[in-house]
């Protein structure tokens, strides 16, 4: 049996990425959760499937099930970010500004980084 990598590679992937967060941001959640599914199915140590489908739960209003797919994530730079703006969201300010507090410390000038801050400044406003 041939390897995954050998069948789907990295470029068809960023593709299917590309098109769940269109989908997602055009409000076909369905497909783009189908297509974050089957990222997370193909590749579950990374963290394209979790952070596409934490998103479309961030911009379905429904951040509780973003924390828990981000939970279950990977723990990238990007991860904590939306780990930080989902409990924001869902209401709990002081852990999401501890989660968005590490991101700038740890990945200072990144665009990460810029969105945490983004969202602390906004918290404060």
């Amino acid at each position: 049996m041939a390897a995954i990598d050998d069948i789907i590679t990295s470029q068809d992937l960023q593709l299917l990425a590309d098109i769940g967060f269109i989908a997602g941001s055009r409000g076909m959640n369905d497909h783009a959760n189908a297509i974050f599914e089957a990222i997370r199915a193909l590749r579950p140590e990374q963290e394209a499937g979790f952070l596409g489908s934490a998103m479309i739960r961030i911009l379905a209003g429904d951040p509780g099930a973003a924390i828990k797919e981000l939970e279950k994530a990977p723990t990238t730079v990007a991860t904590r970010t939306f780990l930080g703006i989902a409990l924001v969201q869902q209401g709990n300010v002081p852990r999401g500004r501890e989660v968005l507090e590490a991101v700038v410390s740890t990945a200072p000038d990144t665009p990460f980084a810029h969105l945490a801050e983004t969202t602390l400044t906004d918290i404060q406003a």
